[in-house]
């Protein structure tokens, strides 16, 4: 009983981090809603249900790596107090090229897909 209630615990925190991120956090909002039209606008233009759902965890993907990123920034920025210093800077910067190679990916990924099935049909 006692580990059921500490995975409550966790749980509760990491809804707190979520509703964070969603309130403080334009990029979380954006991929948010680009999950969403995933899933909407993928079937729309003919993908399957595999190759939407693909495309969906790419996104999802990015949206972990922002996640990570902001957790990075945050944890880096209390370190430092509003300091200068080069390695808190390649350290952000390096956090945020995380975000930019997932949102490379998701782009040809779709991209693939979505010229796969037009050169198919």
């Amino acid at each position: 009983m006692k580990e059921i209630l500490r995975l409550i615990q966790a749980a509760r925190y990491a809804l707190e981090g979520l509703a964070y991120l969603i309130r403080e956090e334009k990029n979380t909002r954006l991929l948010l809603v680009t999950a969403a039209l995933t899933l909407i606008i993928c079937p729309l233009i003919g993908f399957n249900a595999f190759q939407t759902v693909v495309v969906f965890f790419t996104v999802m993907a990015t949206l972990v790596a922002e996640v990570i990123n902001t957790a990075i920034e945050v944890a880096l920025d209390l370190q430092v107090q509003g300091k200068y210093h080069q390695k808190v800077k390649i350290a952000k910067d390096v956090a945020a090229s995380a975000v930019l190679l997932c949102i490379m990916n998701s782009v040809i990924v779709f991209l693939v897909i979505l010229f796969s099935n037009l050169f198919n049909k």
